[in-house]
């Protein structure tokens, strides 16, 4: 898993204090975002907003992250949380018949090292199966006069939820830090939970004031 941050609105952390300036005083839109330049008021305003509960403020700033290398099982949780935008690698026109491609969760590499497990199936038997059969549907059907999206469209049927996806998530720091308290939270899945971590991280390196919004 990959989270980068790829693209923001500029001077976040001042446009959220003049928001919060422009709200409270009687003064015009210019001389509020002259006023929120300061990175002291910046702080102040900022836990006073956040101790009020006025999240509102922190809808203007949006960030954009590009996501690489996390299953379609993560990607189906992630993008439950409506208020965002998302451009996701599609099944339908890329190629994905590869063992490479597929997520192991860790619990089932260590159930699967247990004495108990004996002869079972194993996972990357089980995706080994999976991606023979959708490399077999694909190649039978080049050369003919089906478009390639129908190919892979319908051959996409077989491969497990594991597979890996690539996408860019956009959305407004007042939802980014609704979501991670939420997916943050040791209940919910690991992959989302790492995959949250990552954004945090991404964000800390650009802006530590807003990153550490991001908590439980």
């Amino acid at each position: 898993m990959k989270v980068t941050l790829v693209s923001w609105t500029p001077e976040p952390e001042r446009l959220i204090a003049a928001g919060a300036i422009l709200c409270y005083q009687r003064i015009s839109p210019d001389d509020a975002w002259e006023m929120g330049k300061s990175t002291k008021r910046q702080q102040v305003l900022l836990e006073r907003l956040v101790k009020a509960g006025h999240w509102s403020v922190l809808e203007h700033v949006v960030f954009t992250f590009g996501i690489e290398g996390i299953s379609r099982v993560c990607s189906h949780q992630l993008v439950r949380h409506r208020l965002g935008s998302y451009s996701q690698q599609s099944q339908r026109y890329a190629d994905v018949g590869d063992a490479d491609y597929f997520v192991k969760p860790p619990s089932l590499a260590e159930l699967e090292a247990s004495e108990e497990w004996n002869n079972q199936p194993r996972f990357d038997e089980l995706v080994a199966q999976a991606v023979a059969y959708y490399r077999h549907v694909t190649e039978r059907t080049k050369g003919t006069a089906r478009r390639r999206e129908e190919i892979y469209e319908d051959a996409r049927f077989i491969l497990p939820h594991g597979g890996k996806t690539n996408l860019f998530w956009t959305t407004n720091l007042r939802n980014l830090v609704q979501i991670a308290s939420l997916r943050l939270c040791v209940l919910s899945q690991w992959e989302i939970r790492q995959m949250l971590l990552s954004c945090k991280k991404a964000l800390m390196q650009r802006f530590p004031l807003l990153a550490k919004l991001l908590v439980i």
